[in-house]
């Protein structure tokens, strides 16, 4: 005995330690994952700004090299027509090809000698030669029709540092003439960092080949942050010398003393680089005070496991006497015998009946009979033990255990008081009736239980809905139904299959009985639909909706985490609909389900995630929905649809495109909007039949204006839904639509969502090639608005980007706005794409998307969707005013 309670107590020990090592393992190593994926997260960030700013830093130098070339072409004409050059006539020229510039650049023109002799800033006296400059000296060397950006410069006439670019300008033999010089202070620079977020710790600067800082941001006070300064960190100097165009590294040794992740870029157009930094500081905030908040936990964790520990020692010790003199007649009885104290407690209970619910000994000392008794009510069960303990004789009665594998058991048991210790306690026999019984059970499981979940079927839950119906007529309580449709659901099942999503679905109704009253019924109706049923919240109908949120949104919080499903987690999100019942005596059970159903269908509508509660507008709107979904089909069958067409106009003014948009015009409504009817579509299939209906109708529109050279050089672009690009035959749906029409496929392009890209690149992309190979071309629709990676832009053979009007819309009021737009614009131009912007609807929207290099607008400012008479009206009034 000694020897065992030695055991006991090392085991004890040996437990506490265990939990208390692993618990602080898998903080540490979830702290530590943590951590990889937040530094990850900000290295791509700082990676991708240090990309943007390099083009948008090529944009300004490609703008200047224009202007240059302008300068350039103008002295070499005056030069080969014999004429001497007027210094009025230049630098007005110069003047107004500076005003296309920002106002900081500062443009000049030497003569062969070196010697400044127009632009900004130069007058007759001015004594300024560049002649001993290394640009100067490169130009004068060589005529290789090159513009050259200078390092850091101290400027002699600007009197601060600049960036100067520059080109050779040639006399009329082709002798070296001069060149053409633009100044950009450092402080330009300076401003393009300044807009960058990188946090309070963070920094931003450009430092020429040489290591001379350019720009800083924030500023430095101290000589290591001056303009024209030469420095930098070992890690910094390093990747400098081994030449890479762009690397991303961390840094402890800075002139502030400021740990970073930073992303290093080499300008493609000028002879420096950036650096891009987030602080430490900044970006770990949050994951040190969650290190904070895992450390007292773990603490609390250590105190509240010793301190169990010693009270289940001390339980141990008291009761070990007790026990081994009870063990030895409770070992060989054959019935599940067990003995309770006043509260319903076991004290002690032989093996028999450890056996019978499936437990250890030692788990079943100290259960509650209301922890295993799966036949009476609480409520029943305290009535019931009172009275077995008030009276003085032997009762025999029928119950059902419910083991720890959550198994029902039916039992026969003969219980009868006891004295022990001047305390009465009662003394149970149970006897396994089993067979009879778990047959019975069986044929009840499958016909009132989900097989799954194990919850009530939808037959069980009428049942049960019933009768609440009939009590709350009868008392005037207010019961309600929670109508739950799992989110997306459908993609866990394509994502890792059918089983993990049955383990999804176990876990949900886990979570499910967890939120409710023991009381309350949750049932599976089958798929991912489930039911819960509130009774007896209140005669108030207020306070019976209160109570119903209450638990609705309890539901929406325990079920919006991640679950755990195979080898990766996923997240899930809830619709809940909510109705009251006991209003109307007399209503039929089906009524309360389908208000729930509804108002189910109102929380998705919403944007899911939500909980919606019955109205009564919501049955207009689900009957006019029906009416919609209904009329569709006919619209198909009698041509109520039509298209109208949208013009793309050129910068120049001319109509080049047009893009093919569906409208139905009902018999009795009139015209019905797209979005009354699209979103519908593509719920029920019809998107299929009517994208092929607008993709065969636009190709025979092309073919119709072939012969007309007015319009043959024009192109139609329709719109492809995700659901009917991802359909197998795609390919030859579209081949055989412009075989059919005769169209020329290089007039047809396909506009594509970003939800139509990311499924399966590999997949996408094979569509598209093949398309491509005939001559269709390919645009990508409300760019910026979903997913927007460049991973799948590089990938895919794309022709154009169109902006989405909602960063049109703005443009001129909203930075952000304006700033997504530009970067859509550089980053299509250097993926060689073309730029539509959507939604132009005035002169000055048109003329700052031309500013920043977008060539394509469509809009109101030109026209709205017109029916095909009169576009062809508008493209010959056009026509007319050209000629």
């Amino acid at each position: 005995m000694h020897q065992n309670k030695k055991t006991v107590f090392l085991a004890l020990i040996a437990t506490v330690l265990a939990l208390n090592a692993f618990t602080g393992g898998l903080l540490a190593y979830a702290l530590s994952a943590a951590k990889e994926r937040k530094e990850q997260e900000v290295r791509t960030t700082v990676e991708n700004m240090a990309l943007l700013l390099d083009q948008s830093v090529s944009a300004s130098a490609r703008e200047i090299e224009l202007l240059l070339r302008e300068v350039q072409a103008h002295l070499e004409r005056e030069l080969r027509q014999g004429w001497s050059l007027d210094r009025g006539e230049v630098n007005g020229l110069i003047a107004e090809h500076q005003s296309w510039l920002s106002q900081s650049v500062e443009i000049r023109v030497t003569d062969a000698s070196g010697k400044v002799v127009f632009g900004h800033g130069v007058r007759p006296d001015t004594q300024v030669i560049y002649a001993d400059r290394d640009f100067f000296i490169e130009h004068r060397a060589r005529d290789d029709e090159r513009t050259r950006a200078s390092k850091l410069l101290f400027g002699r006439i600007a009197d601060t540092w600049i960036t100067v670019f520059s080109r050779r300008y040639n006399a009329r033999d082709g002798r070296f003439a001069g060149i053409i010089t633009a100044a950009v202070p450092a402080a330009h620079f300076q401003g393009l960092l300044a807009g960058l977020r990188l946090g309070p710790h963070g920094i931003a600067l450009i430092r020429d080949q040489d290591m001379v800082m350019i720009a800083r941001w924030p500023a430095l006070d101290s000589p290591a942050g001056a303009i024209g300064s030469r420095g930098g960190s070992q890690e910094l100097s390093e990747i400098v010398a081994s030449g890479v165009q762009a690397q991303s590294f961390y840094s402890t040794r800075t002139a502030d003393g400021v740990t970073r992740i930073n992303a290093y870029r080499k300008l493609e157009r000028m002879p420096a680089f950036v650096v891009l930094g987030w602080g430490e500081k900044d970006y770990l905030a949050q994951w040190r005070e969650d290190v904070r908040k895992a450390m007292l936990l773990w603490a609390l964790f250590l105190a509240v496991t010793v301190l169990a520990g010693g009270l289940l020692w001390r339980l141990v010790s008291a009761n070990e006497r007790a026990n081994q003199r009870s063990r030895i007649l409770l070992q060989n009885a054959s019935d599940g015998i067990h003995i309770m104290d006043g509260d319903g407690s076991v004290i002690e209970a032989s093996d028999a009946f450890c056996r019978m619910l499936g437990y250890a000994h030692g788990d079943i000392i100290g259960m509650n009979v209301s922890q295993w008794d799966a036949y009476y009510p609480e409520e029943a069960l305290r009535t019931g033990l009172s009275r077995l303990l008030a009276s003085r004789e032997v009762h025999t009665f029928e119950s059902a255990f419910r083991r720890k594998d959550g198994s029902v058991l039916p039992v026969e048991i003969s219980a009868f008081p006891l004295e022990v210790d001047g305390k009465t306690v009662l003394f149970n026999s149970a006897r396994d009736i089993s067979v009879r019984k778990s047959s019975e059970a069986e044929v009840r499981r499958l016909a009132y239980f989900d097989p799954l979940t194990g919850l009530p079927n939808r037959r069980l839950l009428m049942e049960r809905l019933e009768f609440a119906l009939e009590a709350g007529a009868r008392d005037r309580s207010k019961g309600a139904l929670l109508f739950i449709d799992l989110d997306n659901f459908k993609a866990v099942n394509d994502t890792v299959g059918h089983d993990e999503g049955d383990r999804l679905l176990e876990q949900v109704a886990a979570v499910l009985i967890h939120c409710v009253r023991r009381d309350d019924t949750v049932a599976r109706l089958g798929g991912d639909e489930f039911v819960v049923m509130l009774q007896e919240l209140s005669s108030d109908v207020i306070e019976a909706s209160h109570h119903a949120e209450a638990i609705g949104n309890k539901i929406l919080q325990a079920l919006h985490k991640r679950f755990e499903l195979g080898s990766s987690e996923h997240r899930v999100s809830a619709s809940v609909g909510v109705t009251l019942f006991g209003d109307h005596p007399g209503e039929r059970v089906e009524e309360p389900l389908k208000r729930a159903d509804m108002a189910m269908y109102q929380a998705k509508l919403a944007g899911r995630n939500a909980l919606r509660f019955f109205d009564p507008k919501m049955q207009a709107e689900v009957s006019a929905r029906a009416e919609v979904e209904a009329g569709l089909w006919e619209a198909l069958e009698r041509q109520q649809f039509l298209l109208q067409y949208q013009p793309q106009v050129a910068a120049d003014g001319r109509v080049v495109g047009l893009e093919a948009l569906v409208r139905w015009r009902h018999p009795e409504r009139g015209m019905i909007p797209p979005a009354e009817f699209i979103p519908l579509a593509e719920e029920n299939g019809l998107i299929l039949p009517l994208g092929r209906w607008v993709l065969e109708t636009a190709c025979a529109q092309l073919a119709a204006w072939a012969h007309d050279p007015q319009r043959a050089q024009l192109k139609i672009a329709v719109n492809v839904s995700a659901r009917q690009f991802r359909q197998e035959d795609f390919v030859g749906e579209v081949l055989s639509a412009l075989e059919r029409s005769g169209a020329n496929p290089a007039r047809l392009e396909l506009e594509l969502t970003e939800s139509s890209l990311v499924t399966d690149v590999d997949k996408v992309g094979a569509k598209m090639d093949a398309l491509k190979a005939r001559g269709v071309g390919f645009s990508l629709d409300d760019f910026g608005t979903g997913y927007s990676s460049l991973a799948y832009l590089k990938r895919l053979p794309l022709d154009r980007l169109k902006i989405d009007q909602g960063f049109v819309r703005d443009i001129l009021i909203d930075p952000n706005d304006a700033a997504i737009a530009r970067m859509i614009i550089v980053l299509a131009d250097n993926l060689g794409l073309g730029v539509v912007a959507e939604g132009v609807e005035s002169h000055e929207q048109r003329i700052f998307l031309a500013q920043q290099g977008c060539r394509l607008y469509q809009g109101y400012l030109f026209s709205r969707p017109l029916p095909l008479a009169e576009l062809e009206a508008l493209l010959d009034a056009r026509c007319a005013l050209a000629v």
